[in-house]
């Protein structure tokens, strides 16, 4: 696979998978409320950071032989 079409791949996982990790957070959230205020702080730090997690395997294979740049 070329790296164009790598890039492209990989941008369209990315973006659904966002989509997906928004639409979980926002249905999940408001059950959330209910729970310990710190069960409830973890949820919300998890949800703010949890969704970087799969990104670096992901730009890890769009990177591969990636053709270098010259300046």
């Amino acid at each position: 696979m070329s790296y164009q079409t790598r890039k492209i791949v990989a941008s369209l996982i990315l973006l659904s998978f966002m989509v997906c990790w928004i639409v979980m957070v926002g249905t999940v959230g408001p059950m959330v409320s209910a729970w310990p205020k710190w069960a409830e702080l973890l949820f919300y730090v998890f949800a703010g950071i949890g969704w970087i997690i799969p990104f670096k395997p992901i730009f890890a294979w769009m990177n591969r032989n990636a053709p270098t740049q010259e300046d």
